[in-house]
């Protein structure tokens, strides 16, 4: 009698338990990132009461009776299933589609989420909002600071396309101006002069580059020549490189060596020398002016994207997602965070979209994963299970109470 008495204990035991996860996935509903959990029951030992028999030649087998201990909590898991996405228009927010945690540093710690509402702190680092936990990325922790400078650098190619006109008589010359920038970023111009000359070469046109500014005391192996082959394509003289002397007053590095690229197989615009207008002109140089950082922007694939005043952009970090062989197995410790334990694995982090992780979105959250309508009918099924444990309870002390008014 004492032993429905102790079994219907653990029925109420373990359904509490359960009640208790079903609660905090309840009260999660609109916690980002969160990651509902599920409560396993398993049963108790139990008592053998008779033991089985194998069959003989006069008897048949017999089964062996066992009677039930009752019930224990055997694991609570965590459901890592995906989360709603939802749009907050905020650009550090981050969204994990796919599988993946951030990495978080505090010291020498690091912890990991699926919650991404991530802001910039007063040193321009990526921390999450809730701890201020420094994100990581490829390098550690990932530093955007607004109206950071970009260098200037020196152009040491610069890549021309157009036709020159066949057609044209010999002598005929064609002039196209192209701009480059020095160490320091300041832009200087100079003008390239094509003559045509057909008679040294069929398809040839000669050019020389010349200057007019204060600041270039001289150029050095400024001319130079293009043969065009009978289909118009460039057949010599395809890459060819000057130098640009700097007067001493200019401050800058010199000779500065620069490539004109008429038409290198890496020239997606190569020159041409058809029957048609003259329209020779510099399509792109390597070289800029520095810049001050004007806006960023995080790609799927975690690259921080910095735009700059000067037009041009650089990739200033990239954000790490961290995967797990077993990632039920990570420890919750708060904040929408996680620690690796001895059953989860380490942490095998990489770029987002490489190694079975995720993809990033930006500027979105995650939302909880808990299914209320599940929630709700898991939470009617466990409450009928501790009211039907109460109930063994009761009958078990009305089964007593029976034995102990027998002698009345």
């Amino acid at each position: 009698m004492l032993r429905a008495l102790s079994t219907g204990v653990t029925g109420l035991r373990t359904n509490q338990e359960a009640l208790d996860v079903i609660g905090n996935n309840i009260a999660n509903i609109n916690t980002t990132g969160f990651k509902g959990s599920r409560a396993e029951f398993a049963d108790l030992l139990s008592q053998t009461l008779t033991g089985e028999q194998a069959p003989t030649t006069s008897l048949g087998g017999r089964d062996a009776a066992q009677i039930g201990l009752g019930t224990r909590l055997a694991s609570v898991q965590t459901n890592f299933t995906q989360g709603t996405i939802q749009s907050t228009d905020n650009s550090t927010d981050l969204a994990i589609q796919g599988d993946g945690l951030f990495a978080l540093k505090s010291g020498a710690n690091t912890y990991y989420s699926r919650a991404g509402s991530f802001t910039l702190d007063a040193n321009g680092t990526l921390v999450d909002s809730v701890s201020g936990y420094k994100v990581q990325g490829t390098a550690g922790d990932i530093t955007i600071a607004p109206g950071s400078t970009q260098a200037a650098s020196a152009t040491t190619q610069a890549v021309f396309g157009g036709n020159l006109d066949a057609s044209q008589a010999d002598g005929t010359q064609y002039v196209s101006t192209f701009g480059v920038n020095d160490s320091l970023g300041v832009p200087h111009t100079l003008t390239l002069t094509f003559t045509k000359n057909f008679a040294g070469a069929s398809g040839r046109w000669d050019w020389a580059a010349t200057e007019a500014d204060a600041n270039i005391s001289g150029l050095t192996t400024a001319t130079g020549q293009l043969v065009f082959g009978t289909g118009g394509s460039i057949s010599s003289g395809a890459s060819q490189a000057i130098g640009i002397t700097y007067a001493a007053a200019a401050g800058v590095t010199t000779p500065q060596a620069v490539t004109l690229d008429f038409g290198s197989a890496t020239n997606t615009t190569k020159m041409t020398g058809y029957a048609g207008t003259s329209t020779a002109a510099l399509t792109s140089q390597d070289g800029y002016a520095s810049g001050t950082l004007q806006a960023f922007a995080i790609g799927a694939d975690g690259s921080v994207t910095g735009n700059y005043s000067n037009g041009r952009s650089a990739t200033l970090a990239q954000v790490q997602l961290a995967n797990f062989a077993n990632p039920t197995g990570l420890v919750r410790v708060g904040d929408n965070m996680f620690r690796v334990s001895q059953n989860s694995g380490p942490a095998e982090v990489g770029a987002p979209g490489s190694g079975g992780r995720g993809t990033l979105i930006a500027g979105a959250l995650e939302s909880s994963n808990v299914d209320l309508a599940r929630e709700f009918t898991e939470l009617i099924t466990h409450q009928r299970g501790f009211e039907a444990s109460a109930r063994v309870i009761r009958a078990g002390d009305e089964v007593l109470q029976t034995v102990v008014n027998i002698k009345q």
